[in-house]
């Protein structure tokens, strides 16, 4: 059963599509297994996945600790349908994580791949923090990919002239999709350092290996790219994909062995307090 909070989708309206998401879940699993095998708690009693999608990570964390009272939360009701299918016993949430409580004090706040969505981390961190008990964790990794090419190949798309002789979109959007939500490690040591007991930060570049005719849009799509597409207008959004793709495939071209190489750089952190 999902138990409903509130529904806010930051970035647009377009619902989350949980089978695409999953088409690269084994990628998508690594950095959540990097994650937990850092963490110092041995028996945690009240866990929250927060941004827990299709269940990729309460999973795991439901296999770990089959003795805890686990939460996954959610924005999108499509995601939390999927995850609902999972042979495990969790109390799912429909609720933004930018907005949400715990209904009670959490051992463990685990966040995998889901706030580099939410800006203002300096007031987000500490918050969340609050809402841990003595000796609780924060567990965070989130994708960096302000600067990766296939980010900014998608800001060039949509900077450069379209029929109209004027960029896709808005300025709003174009504004938006150039801000940064992450922030670097040292800006994370020096907000969480003076809250917590314990902190560990690190950074990791992997190249994951894809395949398929458009693997590199096949992952972004689901997720850095949403924003865009909500906002543009179907001819917008025709235009833009036709650029984009012709950019994605030549910068990264299918490799004599039918792969495509996907350099993917995350943040990780673990604050407990």
């Amino acid at each position: 059963m999902i138990a409903k909070h509130c529904t806010t989708v930051p970035g647009g309206n377009t619902a989350w599509d949980p089978k695409s998401y999953l088409q690269f879940a084994r990628l998508r699993e690594r950095p959540v297994l990097e994650l937990l095998e850092r963490l110092p708690l041995q028996a945690p009693e009240c866990i929250y996945d927060l941004g827990c999608g299709t269940g990729i990570a309460t999973r795991l964390l439901a296999e770990r600790w089959p003795q805890a009272e686990l939460f996954g939360v959610d924005s999108s009701v499509e995601m939390l349908q999927e995850a609902l299918a999972l042979p495990i016993k969790v109390n799912w949430l429909n609720a933004d994580v930018s907005q949400w409580q715990a209904e009670k004090p959490a051992n463990l706040l685990f966040a995998a791949a889901v706030l580099h969505f939410i800006e203002d981390h300096e007031s987000l961190l500490p918050r969340l923090l609050k809402q841990l008990r003595k000796g609780g964790c924060l567990a965070v990794h989130m994708p960096n990919w302000r600067d990766a090419p296939w980010y900014q190949l998608m800001l060039r798309a949509l900077s450069e002239p379209g029929p109209s002789g004027l960029p896709l979109g808005t300025l709003a959007l174009r504004k938006f999709m150039a801000s940064r939500n992450v922030l670097s490690l040292d800006s994370y040591y020096r907000l969480l350092a003076p809250l917590t007991r314990e902190l560990d930060i690190w950074e990791t570049e992997h190249l994951q290996v894809v395949e398929g005719n458009s693997p590199i849009f096949d992952w972004v799509k689901v997720s850095a790219l949403r924003p865009v597409l909500n906002a543009l207008s179907e001819f917008e959004r025709e235009v833009f994909l036709n650029k984009y793709l012709k950019l994605l495939h030549s910068h990264y071209p299918v490799e004599d062995d039918g792969h495509t190489l996907f350099p993917f750089k995350r943040t990780f952190i673990i604050a407990t307090v």
